[in-house]
């Protein structure tokens, strides 16, 4: 487990430095593309919505309302 780990790291690295970033927070949303389709590639930033931070505890989006109003720092279960 330790040689994959350490393998996968390095790859990360080498994909990171390809980009032109030394470290992960450098990444952003649309560096990130994911396969949508065979022939359709979309960037993280078209895919999710990106929150800003502290917009959780002041005003989720209507996307994430429900399931904010759900969630238990106690709990995995879902509430049913």
């Amino acid at each position: 487990m330790q040689r994959f780990q350490e393998a996968t790291v390095t790859e990360a690295t080498k994909l990171m430095a390809a980009m032109g970033v030394q470290h992960p927070s450098q990444l952003r949303p649309w560096m990130l593309r994911r396969n949508v389709s065979q022939t359709q590639t979309a960037s993280y930033a078209e895919l999710f919505e990106w929150l800003e931070p502290g917009q959780l505890l002041a005003e989720p989006p209507q996307t994430w309302a429900d399931d904010w109003r759900t969630a238990s720092a106690h709990t995995f279960r879902t509430p049913g």
